[in-house]
């Protein structure tokens, strides 16, 4: 019995002490994470980050003189919008922009140590810091930032525009389509403050779209007509295939400037009196031949009365002689009228430099689809 109570007080106190020492271990543990923690005061903590600069162990000083240095590339780079096709930029400068290190580290710095004590040592003791990354933070200039915004807004808020060709310098030059789009200003606001305050600085706009409808790679072969030079060019879209010397109309009928279409041809046409003052003495039509006043072949244009045609007069080329009509060689016509179809665009201008119209302006012929019935051959 003596034996039992022996070993009874043994284990007793072998367990007292066990406890006694894990306890002061536990303690001892708790102390150092502790002191550790508190040492840390003043600096960031393991795994601290501002907009993804490692900022472990520094002092908020140091963390953005560090910070300035890294995010450098990123305070220069332009804010930028983005819509399908459209970029609009403005450098750092123009909207008074900058980074605001000071206000960044010291909302990092309170992240980090907003954490709650224990958590943090334990996070210490696994080495398993808890991660804390504070975002960029921009300040920038009100009114330059309204100036930008009220510069985007107008450009944006358009409706759609086909796409055209700038026939200005008497070559072609394709501007592709743009969609319509509507846009508040206040969204556009808000793009420019989230760019403003993203690591890329681009945003791409929200906007309701509406779609072009006639787009530049419908644009094939086309003519060019300069009246200044008596000249018509065939064009594979911007590749010249072939040049003829014309005729147009003389100061009292004028050959009409603008954008029109090849609506017709017509192989050894009938011609037929439009009953204008000039073909007053003339008969009421006249039938297919060498002589007749459209010669071997017409291509009608859009342009009411108004064709591209043969003639035998050929010492009325390069000159203004025509009633309103483009005439040719007839085997400069011939050879036109084979690389032609319905549908060819053709655009007349005074000059280059001077075409004598909107060229930016839709064309009728893209506002629909199909061609006119049957076409009279009148004009000369």
């Amino acid at each position: 019995m003596k034996t039992w109570f022996s070993s009874k007080s043994t284990l007793q106190t072998t367990t007292i002490l066990g406890v006694a020492f894990f306890v002061l271990l536990a303690l001892g543990l708790a102390g150092f994470l502790f002191v550790q923690d508190v040492t840390r005061w003043g600096k960031f903590p393991p795994g601290s980050k501002v907009s993804g600069v490692d900022v472990s162990g520094l002092s908020k000083v140091d963390a953005v003189s560090k910070c300035k240095k890294e995010l450098l590339p990123i305070e220069q780079k332009p804010v930028t919008l983005t819509l399908d096709k459209l970029k609009y930029a403005a450098p750092p400068a123009e909207l008074g922009l900058h980074l605001d290190y000071t206000k960044m580290v010291d909302q990092a710095y309170a992240q980090a140590w907003s954490t709650n004590p224990i958590v943090r040592m334990y996070c210490s003791f696994v080495n398993r810091p808890r991660a804390v990354n504070g975002i960029l933070m921009a300040d920038n200039n009100d009114a330059l930032v309204a100036q930008f915004v009220d510069k985007v807004t107008k450009d944006v808020n358009q409706p759609p525009h086909n796409a055209y060709v700038d026939v200005t310098n008497g070559t072609p030059v394709f501007v592709e389509a743009r969609n319509g789009y509507v846009v508040p200003a206040d969204t556009i606001k808000q793009e420019v403050m989230a760019a403003e305050n993203s690591k890329t600085r681009t945003v791409e706009i929200k906007a309701a779209k509406t779609p072009a409808t006639f787009t530049a790679d419908k644009f094939k072969k086309l003519i060019i007509v300069n009246l200044a030079a008596h000249q018509l060019t065939l064009y594979e879209r911007d590749k010249p295939l072939a040049q003829f010397g014309i005729a147009c109309g003389m100061p009292a009928y004028p050959t009409p400037v603008g954008q029109w279409q090849i609506v017709g041809k017509q192989m050894n046409p009938t011609w037929y009196n439009p009953h204008s003052s000039w073909s007053s003495t003339m008969p009421e039509t006249i039938g297919p031949g060498y002589s007749n006043p459209l010669g071997l072949r017409a291509l009608p244009l859009d342009a009411s009365g108004v064709l591209i045609h043969g003639t035998s007069n050929d010492g009325s080329i390069g000159t203004s002689a025509s009633h309103g009509c483009m005439r040719m060689h007839m085997p400069d016509v011939i050879k036109l009228f084979d690389m032609v179809n319905a549908g060819t665009p053709v655009y007349i201008i005074h000059a280059p430099g001077d075409p004598g119209f909107d060229v930016t302006a839709t064309a009728p012929w893209m506002k629909h689809n199909g061609l006119p019935g049957a076409v009279q051959y009148t004009g000369d």
